[in-house]
């Protein structure tokens, strides 16, 4: 909703729209049918970025360094058949409705993701995600990007999601960023996740620069590197303007916070998988003063484990303390509290970030039905911090334009295994 939290709060529903948002006992007369939840009611959570189609990796989610973490996702993936990635992605969309998740932007490792969340009715972005490309395919692959681009959707938005600057030629991601703003898709690319990646960039050294050698890539940033930090290193390049996202910024400094606040570029923090992998902490503190716009991700099964947005919530309230932040400069509500701040990215304010806003983050009268019922027992004065703190792992309802995606009576009883995608 957009005021103050209610208490004995109600949703009003007609065919998938919010009609009213207001006490139960004012609105249950105007209902035909009544559905009573055990805790809070939260707008369905935006996921600034995953990987659906990486569900099944989530194996190899444990601590370790990133760049050997790189290595084992693409080793372990390296012998999916079509089937396999499809089964996955299935996996990641259940997932992703089980924690409350009703809008994903969505790197496309290989396709079956975009059919999977479209017949789900997950609003969002996917992205065609474009990885260890240097200039010999660079038309090639343009040309197939372009294609993508062309096909249905089921309502979703397609765009680009061009991994990294240290996995594609310098050529290739200008050229997908024009493509972008040609066609006028949505644009996000990984940066600043760790320091191989600054040593990659800047210097032209390290495990990543080994990562690109060892594949036979040809790019124009290595052998010496281009003397500048990954967001800089983009800047150069034209790719931060409207309709760009970034995601994790952990190794952005002041000044590259400042050129992504300009710019109008959010970034989107995935600190779970930051710890996971061990690259750092987002320096929130940085964002904080250059005006940054911040959402929510949970990076994909594969980093983080699981699909559970809240928990990323949690995560990123403990990185703000840890930063030495005390309350959040939030755009939508000015000076709030962290837990306040991070119930917001997920939700009204990460959905505005990535523009959106239109369709996501809010309880209001004219907007989908999109929900999540989570089960604590929580005061009006008390309820952002219960949900940060308690939250986690206790969603029991999805409401999806007004449709029931996800149900379980009882938080403290795990999910059932997650299904086969034949058998949906």
């Amino acid at each position: 909703m957009s005021g103050p939290p209610l208490a004995d709060g109600a949703v009003l529903v007609a065919d998938g729209v919010i009609v009213a948002v207001g006490h139960a006992s004012d609105l249950a007369p105007s209902a035909d049918r009544h559905h009573h939840l055990d805790g809070v009611l939260l707008p369905g959570l935006v996921d600034g970025h995953t990987v659906l189609e990486h569900s099944d990796v989530r194996a190899i989610a444990r601590p370790g360094p990133f760049h050997m973490w790189l290595r084992a996702v693409l080793g372990f993936t390296r012998g999916w058949d079509g089937e396999r990635w499809m089964r996955s992605a299935h996996r990641g969309v259940q997932d992703a409705l089980r924690h409350g998740v009703t809008t994903v932007v969505d790197s496309v490792v290989r396709g079956p993701a975009v059919p999977a969340a479209g017949r789900a009715g997950l609003r969002g972005h996917s992205l065609v995600q474009v990885m260890m490309v240097d200039i010999t395919e660079h038309d090639a692959v343009l040309e197939a990007v372009r294609t993508s681009l062309q096909r249905p959707a089921n309502g979703r938005t397609v765009g680009i999601a061009p991994h990294s600057s240290y996995t594609l030629g310098t050529g290739v991601m200008q050229a997908l960023g024009a493509l972008a703003r040609e066609l006028d898709r949505p644009l996000q690319i990984r940066a600043a996740e760790s320091n191989a990646e600054i040593a990659a960039i800047r210097q032209g050294d390290g495990p990543l620069v080994d990562l690109a050698t060892e594949a036979g890539m040809d790019v124009e940033w290595a052998p010496d590197g281009v003397g500048k930090g990954a967001i800089g290193y983009l800047d150069s390049l034209d790719l931060l303007g409207p309709g760009t996202s970034v995601v994790h910024g952990v190794w952005a400094d002041l000044a590259e916070a400042r050129i992504l606040a300009r710019a109008g570029v959010p970034v989107v923090c995935c600190p779970r998988a930051n710890t996971m992998l061990q690259v750092g902490e987002a320096p929130l503190e940085r964002f904080a003063e250059a005006g940054t716009p911040l959402a929510l991700g949970t990076g994909s099964a594969a980093a983080a484990g699981d699909a559970d947005l809240l928990a990323d919530a949690a995560a990123w309230a403990q990185v703000a303390r840890n930063r030495e932040l005390v309350l959040w400069p939030s755009p939508s509500a000015g000076p709030i509290s962290l837990e306040e701040a991070a119930i917001r990215l997920a939700t009204v304010d990460g959905a505005r970030a990535l523009g959106l806003g239109d369709t996501a983050g809010i309880l209001e009268a004219g907007r989908p039905a999109d929900m999540v019922g989570v089960a604590i027992e929580t005061t009006p004065g008390s309820v952002y911090r219960d949900l940060v703190e308690r939250g986690p792992g206790r969603q029991v309802l999805t409401v999806l334009g007004g449709l029931r995606k996800s149900r379980r009576n009882d938080p403290d009883v795990p999910w059932p295994e997650l299904e086969e995608w034949k058998d949906l």
